[in-house]
């Protein structure tokens, strides 16, 4: 009978290490790497032929999720409300105000569990309002950062109150500083052995938060601050400072509220975002993701942290066995 259990042995050894590399990857790391953002739904919904102008209006949504390397992640689809049976659409046509023009319907991703309601926002379709929807400047800084390593980008949203605004933002910046400098990667040893696949990777791991300010009266913000204050129940009515990290690909974890925004809270949500990913099924994480327009794997660059390099494989590995018992 032919002797296979050591060379079976040397392939798991060989699938375990590259399993135990992905394993010690920040998650951070792990998420702008291997989670993709989830879709969120967007749709047209009408009663009647839509109009040249609205065809156009719906014809750049598409190109926009579609017809790009930067697309953005969400799917379009028009609905004519005669035709359809979906409560939740019926529910925003019937308490419209003006149902003889087409509506602008936004939905978060189906994985969006823990949001209380999938409706994010209702308004007329122009093209301005699609056009502020897939895009905005505090978007595209979000992901810029992120993209080029941070490990967590901070969207602070004042509540119009100087001195809670202040003290949140001082309490914020001052926290993340001292995360900054106390706080620790996970051990490394595994990555640090892979001197090829340290070579072969562009974008450097470091330990790095900032902040974005996302003023509440911003024009060009409005549907970035729908989607924040929509994620959790009642956050729209609270008159406080807000406190939202996000990491990966856009991935919000949760809300810090007014003095919610504490040093305890701030280093917990700090302390998981740069620990190691011990969990790499997405869905069984926290929180959402944004509606965001960008070229991610352009950006991430070459060879992953969270993968061997090009030329490794898991596959069985046939190494010869020397003779004896």
């Amino acid at each position: 009978m032919k002797n296979t259990s050591q060379p079976f042995v040397l392939c798991f050894a060989i699938t375990v290490a590259s399993a135990a590399v992905a394993c010690q990857v920040p998650v951070f790391r792990y998420a702008l790497e291997r989670w993709p953002a989830d879709d969120y739904a967007i749709v047209i919904l009408h009663d009647g032929p839509l109009s040249e102008a609205n065809q156009g209006t719906v014809h750049m949504l598409r190109e926009s999720a579609d017809g790009s390397a930067a697309r953005g992640n969400f799917q379009v689809k028009t609905v004519e409300i005669s035709g359809s049976n979906d409560p939740v659409l019926a529910s925003v046509w019937a308490n419209s105000t003006d149902v003889q023009k087409p509506l602008l319907v936004v939905l978060y991703p189906e994985t969006a569990r823990e949001v209380p309601d999938r409706l994010v926002s209702v308004g007329p379709l122009t093209s301005e309002s699609a056009e502020k929807l897939v895009d905005s400047p505090v978007r595209q800084e979000i992901a810029k950062r992120l993209a080029t390593g941070e490990s967590a980008v901070w969207v602070f949203v004042p509540c119009g109150d100087a001195d809670r605004d202040n003290v949140a933002m001082d309490t914020l910046a001052r926290e993340i500083e001292n995360n900054e400098k106390s706080l620790e990667l996970p051990e490394q040893e595994v990555i640090e052995s892979e001197e090829e696949l340290l070579q072969q990777v562009d974008l450097e791991l470091r330990l790095d938060f900032s902040i974005v300010t996302l003023r509440r009266d911003d024009p060009k913000e409005q549907s970035l601050l729908r989607m924040l204050l929509a994620s959790e129940v009642d956050l729209e009515s609270l008159d406080q400072p807000m406190a939202f990290p996000v990491l990966g690909r856009g991935r919000v974890l949760y809300a810090l509220v007014g003095k919610g925004i504490s040093d305890v809270t701030i280093g917990m949500a700090s302390r998981f975002i740069i620990g190691p990913c011990s969990c790499q099924v997405k869905d069984q994480n926290p929180g959402f993701d944004l509606l965001m327009s960008y070229d991610w794997d352009d950006a991430i660059g070459r060879t992953m942290l969270s993968e061997p390099p090009t030329e490794t494989t898991t596959a069985p590995v046939l190494l010869p066995i020397p003779p004896g018992n």
